[in-house]
């Protein structure tokens, strides 16, 4: 039964298998039971519930809210499927607000396909598309805690930090051409019909490269409003949806975030964003090779949407987000991109 449809019974079993599992992980935990089981729509990638988990431990009573990711049937990224709770594990106190990961679990025997699990963090997302106040009048705050923590990330080494096995974690350069080609890819094998207006922006980002990054910098992948929780105090309180999670050029995560689509920058203008960052990574931002960042980011995102119309077409996917991605943001990011080439006199 697909989840879009499942019944309050079939919920109640799926809890009663959540349960078993967790019993299974902590051995010490006494008549645990799971109830307020909802699946939180609005993810493309993987399938996110929030329950509440009780149990008695050593005579006392214990309440968790937890949040249980779960593999999709077919989504807008494939990821590793242990790499967002590797990502949380090796991040975990380094500054960066993100939830405490707890169990791993790869065997599809336990809830059909593989899955993590970790708390449930204080906040709420904020609604990128919403206008003209998303954040309860923290909007200013909020975009500079965003920069910051985005600064904060690109200072990590992440070989210290045991994120090496990341795709490029062993590069020293060449992030820009191998990022490029991976999305390229992506194109090559989702597109139903070449676009041409991608496939030349390909070819003059490829032609037009950017200079290396001072340092190589974990870069989330889709940093941006919508992926992180707020308190209604006005701060930031944890970043979410690892999945594209890599290692490269921090200016990747920066372009994405400011890509119009989903622009911080109604809450803060660039340049105070970029100072931000800065103060906290310690970089500099070279304002050129951002410019490159941003039409790469809006060829990655035709590909992501590619993906999703390839998805819903094929009938791996029924989610209405996918379907959505595909008519709407495709279309958005392939003006995008003329836009840009026409910034930088590509095209007339």
């Amino acid at each position: 039964m697909s989840d879009l449809a499942m019944s309050d019974l079939a919920m109640s079993g799926f809890a009663a298998r959540i349960a078993a599992y967790l019993t299974h992980r902590m051995p010490k935990a006494e008549g645990l039971a799971v109830d307020e089981l909802a699946r939180i729509y609005g993810g493309s990638s993987q399938e996110t519930y929030r329950l509440r988990a009780r149990w008695r431990e050593h005579g006392e009573a214990v309440e968790k809210r937890l949040i249980l990711r779960r593999d999709a049937p077919a989504g807008l990224v494939v990821a590793e499927r242990d790499l967002e709770f590797n990502v949380y594990r090796a991040l975990a106190g380094q500054g960066v607000p993100i939830p405490e990961a707890h169990f791993l679990e790869l065997d599809p025997v336990w809830l059909d396909r593989p899955f993590f699990i970790m708390d449930l963090c204080t906040g709420r997302p904020g609604d990128p598309f919403a206008s003209p106040d998303p954040y309860d009048g923290h909007d200013e705050a909020i975009a500079r805690q965003f920069w910051t923590h985005l600064g904060t990330l690109a200072a990590i080494d992440h070989r210290a930090v045991g994120l090496a096995g990341l795709r490029n974690g062993e590069a020293e350069g060449g992030f820009w051409s191998r990022e490029l080609g991976r999305w390229e890819g992506i194109l090559n094998e989702g597109e139903a019909v070449i676009e041409p207006i991608v496939r030349g922006a390909i070819r003059w980002l490829r032609g037009n490269p950017p200079p290396e990054p001072a340092k190589p910098a974990v870069v989330h992948g889709d940093y941006r409003s919508g992926n992180f929780l707020f308190t209604p105090d006005g701060r930031l309180s944890a970043i979410l949806d690892w999945e594209m999670c890599h290692i490269g050029d921090p200016l990747e995560d920066a372009a994405w975030a400011i890509d119009p689509f989903w622009p911080i920058t109604r809450h803060l203008p660039l340049e105070d964003g970029l100072s931000a960052w800065e103060a906290a990574s310690g970089l500099s931002a070279d304002r050129e090779a951002l410019d490159w960042w941003r039409l790469f980011a809006a060829v990655k995102a035709c590909a992501i949407w590619t993906t999703a119309e390839a998805a819903v077409q094929s009938g791996e996917s029924h989610e209405m987000i996918v379907a959505l991605s595909g008519i709407r943001a495709g279309h958005f990011h392939r003006k995008q991109i003329l836009a840009l080439l026409r910034e930088r006199g590509a095209i007339a």
